[in-house]
Parts: structure tokens; sequence; C-alpha cells
């Protein structure tokens, strides 16, 4: 069976150092590279990957005044750059 495709610079490198080591033809190496690539075992599913939890203990900031401490944290930050620039 005929049919075209593009293959990639260095893929073609990498077939005619194939069939160069196998004196064979190009035809013949692309049909074993392909073969030999088709043959292979198929992989097992990997495993999904889980993180262990950690309980964190209870939160120490009110979620509802998130806000307001990220404002005064911030502006305790500026007022320190602007103390240690005098």
């Amino acid at each position: 069976m005929r049919t075209t495709c593009d293959i990639n610079d260095d893929v073609m490198r990498r077939i005619q150092a194939y069939a160069a080591d196998r004196h064979c033809t190009l035809k013949e190496a692309i049909h074993d590279l392909l073969r030999a690539g088709l043959m292979q075992p198929k992989s097992a599913p990997k495993e999904e990957w889980t993180c262990e939890r950690f309980d964190l203990g209870t939160a120490r900031v009110d979620y509802a005044k998130a806000w307001q401490l990220v404002d005064t944290l911030e502006s305790d930050a500026v007022a320190e750059k602007m103390r240690l620039r005098k």
C-alpha cells in the first residue's frame, strides 16, 4: 500500500542511519522500525498520583476579615520600607 507522509528531518536522519547500519533500503528500514514500534507491549496505565493530606488545624484568621488583614500587613510593610529609607 502506498501513502505519503511528512517525516521530520531529525527522524529521517535516524532512519537513514538505521538503514545504512543494516545495509537495507529506506523502505525496509521504515517497515522494520514501524513494526518494532507497533509490537511494543502496551504499558500499564499509570497509577493516579495523590498527595498526602495533613490537618493544619483550625484557621487562626477570620476569613471574613481577610482583606482587612491584607491591607494592614501591606501598610505595615510600606511603613517599614519608608522608615528604612529615612
